[in-house]
């Protein structure tokens, strides 16, 4: 049997089995597991004597959508006068559908012989769906040979809202339902048709679910195109602002590639190698952003011809994460690798966005703007990288030698619970700080998290010596500073100091702590956990 598609029959039976359903004819344990009841809620709708429901919904399975067609009439429970107690059965689809006249007589026919054999006198003759005894329709099969595509529908919803249409059920008037109800299944968890006037009765009485007539349902069918098509021109919109942004940013980041490439060439001949991945990096780049905003208009293209959204997105999700993976592979060319910084550029690199939430329909336009161009982060990466390895250029390379270190300072010693006092014989430190070029190996690559440098605070107040504060600052962080910069204090005082000159103030001979300290510099290791 069919594993795209097949039966669900079930029923009311009383004490002690109540609601069960079963499945029959195909289907596997991956999808059925993932099927709810088809029970109805009685405090909302309710089968009398000789009425009948008809039913669509759609709900997620793993990564597929079923679609299901249902159909209730009315049946006793055994040893029970219990009103708006049901028979029904249901055709299952996984992903695909058939023609709605197929369905329609399919499920009758299965449903009619559902009835006839295990149902007397109006009440249910078993005891549990496992029971029930069915039967093959007899176009059973044709149903393989005329599937089609769901085609756009989205993702499937549990919205918990329900919708009764009263109107006529014959075949032909039920097909056209079926038909148009489709749509609707990404706002209504599972629609309803009857045309019995006591159903229909009893769910207005009630106001659990809504309902409607034909006039009303066909106002839901046509709110529902014109969300559609909102969202439609919305997401074309979309799309032709992100085609518009590559221009500009294409522009950017050539622009400052050949300024790169003159710099390497004037100041590093001997790099040649990193030269040529530049001039190649170009090449690839340009490759990229052609291909991507090439398709790009393909996609607008589709999306004005057949205007299925969700297909498009999925496609475009795709397409851009192809377009940033290689954006990455190419983004780190042009630097050197004399410079000692590769691990603070590795630290500074930030994924590309590629997320299908950046495309939420109900999000502000500029939160659109920013997540559509995910990209730029590895633009800004980029022109970062560059500015850092020039900055080590001017640290670590003279004429092709090393730029030595200063000796170790004296350490300075911090009493616990007292930040201000400092050993007599490292006053001769306290000195004003002069503006210098940063001379740190290895450079800083981060900076204390809002919780380090408070804590780095509480021990120095307000009117604490530069070289005290320091001493602080190596002692709370022995690994993330006193470590690698023990012996450059010198060197790491004037950063932190050019990083915070707001935060303190000269008095003759002495840099004094005035304010809080926002920004402490320090050095993480690639790959250890902070």
């Amino acid at each position: 049997m069919s594993t795209t598609y097949f039966f669900s029959a079930f029923g009311t039976f009383g004490n002690p089995n109540g609601f069960r359903q079963s499945y029959f004819l195909g289907g596997n344990a991956d999808v059925v597991r993932h099927i709810k009841t088809f029970d109805l809620k009685t405090d909302a709708i309710k089968l009398f004597p000789g009425t009948k429901i008809y039913g669509i919904r759609k709900e997620p399975a793993g990564s597929s959508s079923l679609i299901s067609y249902a159909i209730y009439t009315f049946a006793k429970e055994q040893n029970s006068q219990r009103g708006g107690t049901f028979i029904g059965a249901s055709l299952i689809f996984v992903d695909k559908i058939a023609s709605e006249s197929l369905i329609i007589n399919v499920l009758d026919e299965f449903h009619q012989h559902l009835e006839a054999h295990n149902v007397s006198e109006g009440v249910i003759v078993t005891n549990h769906s496992d029971k029930f005894s069915v039967d093959l329709p007899k176009d059973y099969d044709k149903i393989s040979l005329n599937m089609r595509e769901l085609g756009d529908l989205g993702p499937a919803q549990m919205s918990n809202n329900y919708l009764m249409v009263y109107s006529e059920t014959h075949s032909s008037q039920l097909q056209q339902h079926f038909s148009k109800a489709v749509d609707l299944l990404n706002s209504y968890e599972m629609i309803y048709f009857t045309e019995s006037h006591e159903v229909a009765e009893f769910v207005k009485q009630k106001g659990i679910f809504k309902i409607v007539d034909m006039n009303g349902f066909d106002r839901e069918i046509q709110k529902c195109h014109e969300e559609k098509s909102k969202a439609l021109t919305s997401y074309i919109r979309d799309l032709e602002l992100e085609k518009e942004t590559l221009k500009e940013d294409r522009k950017q980041l050539l622009d400052h590639l050949e300024k790169q490439i003159i710099q390497n060439e004037k100041r590093h001949q001997e790099n040649e190698k990193n030269i040529r991945e530049s001039k190649e990096g170009i090449t690839a780049i340009n490759t990229e952003f052609d291909q991507y905003s090439g398709r790009i208009n393909e996609l607008i293209g589709i999306l004005k011809s057949n205007g299925k959204v969700e297909n498009i997105k999925k496609e475009h999700l795709e397409s851009r994460k192809k377009f940033a993976d290689k954006i990455r592979l190419n983004r780190d060319i042009g630097t050197f690798s004399a410079m000692g910084s590769s691990s603070s550029q590795r630290s500074v690199k930030q994924p590309l966005g590629n997320s299908l939430e950046d495309f939420g329909r109900g999000e502000s336009r500029e939160n659109r703007g920013s997540k559509l161009n995910g990209y730029k982060i590895a633009f800004w990466s980029l022109l970062l990288l560059l500015a850092i390895s020039a900055v080590g250029y001017i640290m670590f390379l003279d004429g092709g030698k090393m730029i030595g270190f200063p000796m170790e300072e004296n350490r300075v010693a911090v009493e616990s619970g007292n930040t201000d006092t400092v050993a007599a014989e490292n006053k001769d430190l306290e000195t004003a700080v002069e503006p210098s070029s940063v001379n740190l190996n290895p450079f800083p690559n981060a900076e204390l998290n809002e919780n380090d440098w408070r804590l780095v605070s509480k021990k120095a107040a307000p009117e604490t010596k530069i070289d005290s504060l320091i001493s602080i600052i190596y002692k709370e962080n022995p690994s993330t500073v006193n470590d690698y910069y023990k012996h450059q204090k010198k060197d790491y005082k004037n950063h932190l100091y050019s990083l915070n000159d707001k935060s303190f103030e000269i008095r003759g001979s002495d840099t004094i702590l005035r304010d809080t300290l926002k920004r402490i510099p320090n050095y993480i290791k690639p790959g250890s956990i902070h």
